[in-house]
């Protein structure tokens, strides 16, 4: 399962932090199309959606469970019609707004995976992903708020090309050491 969450989460910052390092204007034009992308927008918030209600399924909370499950499907249901609503009602930096949603959403998984792979004192290689997938989780509920200081931030960002092509190696350095910790724990 490690594997997985490996490559899920490190070949994404590999792929595109080394294009930002080697090429930041195609990286530039990167950026611009997903953020003006409708289909990812869509594809992204009806992820989002869905995994918030798979979450909500078996967190197992009364609370929740009283109010989300009066009937079967409820929360699929739910999770329908707000991926509907949400894309209809809030298509401006939907894209990032989306993405931000599943950032917050990896560590509730993740951590099924990790939690047995972790010493009981000490460091290990599987901190790597706990570590960033912490970080991933606050850049998410920041991303959910304000996604267009995401935005505008990624644009200050890549109008100073050195900035660019080091914020581009080092999201490629992590993503190789999501995937190397991955393929060998």
């Amino acid at each position: 399962m490690i594997v997985m969450w490996g490559m899920a989460m490190g070949l994404p910052l590999l792929l595109f932090g080394g294009l930002a390092a080697l090429s930041p204007a195609t990286a530039e034009r990167l950026v611009a199309r997903f953020e003006a992308s409708r289909a990812a927008a869509v594809v992204l918030a009806a992820a989002a959606w869905a995994w918030t209600a798979y979450e909500c399924d078996t967190i197992g909370i009364d609370v929740f469970d009283s109010i989300l499950k009066r009937f079967p499907g409820e929360v699929w249901i739910l999770a329908a019609a707000l991926s509907f609503l949400t894309v209809v009602w809030m298509p401006k930096n939907l894209p990032v707004r989306a993405l931000c949603g599943i950032l917050m959403l990896v560590p509730a998984e993740l951590f099924k995976a990790t939690r047995p792979l972790l010493p009981e004192s000490s460091l290990a290689a599987v901190h790597v992903f706990v570590a960033a997938a912490y970080l991933g989780a606050v850049v998410g509920m920041y991303g959910m708020f304000y996604p267009w200081r995401l935005e505008k931030g990624m644009a200050l960002v890549m109008k100073r090309p050195v900035l660019f092509r080091a914020l581009g190696a080092a999201c490629a350095a992590l993503g190789a050491a999501l995937v190397a910790v991955g393929a060998t724990a």
